[in-house]
């Protein structure tokens, strides 16, 4: 498993998700399904956690499998005054993303932060090497 730690700045999403992506093997066949997970999961850690708050910060972890990549974002647990979304913004959510692209996701929230992960499978049969 690899892990790093970004700040909670929103100019530090594209960093993110750079460095995820080069966590996966070549030929994985769900690089763009995991560069969007990535960007919604860390944009939400940003906008909607004490990550985004001064001096916050968030750690992705991701971790490869022969079948599957799991990636974790840890933020610093829900906002006291939850974010409110103004009107017209954009933005298809947390839900309508990660749900229908990831094959398996889960947020639990507990002393440390919250954890929301996924795990985006792949054929055993696609050509992915290290």
């Amino acid at each position: 498993m690899m892990a790093r730690t970004f700040a909670g700045v929103p100019e530090q999403v594209p960093a993110a998700r750079a460095w995820t992506l080069k966590c996966l093997p070549a030929g994985c066949p769900r690089t763009a399904d995991v560069a969007l997970v990535t960007s919604e999961l860390i944009t939400n850690a940003v906008l909607h956690s004490l990550s985004g708050a001064p001096g916050g910060a968030f750690t992705v972890r991701v971790e490869v499998t022969a079948a599957a990549v799991e990636v974790s974002v840890i933020d610093q647990g829900p906002r006291p005054v939850p974010v409110r979304r103004e009107a017209g913004a954009s933005g298809w959510g947390l839900a309508d993303i990660v749900a229908r692209l990831a094959d398996a996701y889960e947020a639990t929230t507990g002393p440390a932060g919250r954890t929301a992960w996924c795990r985006l499978d792949w054929s055993s049969t696609a050509e992915v090497t290290r």
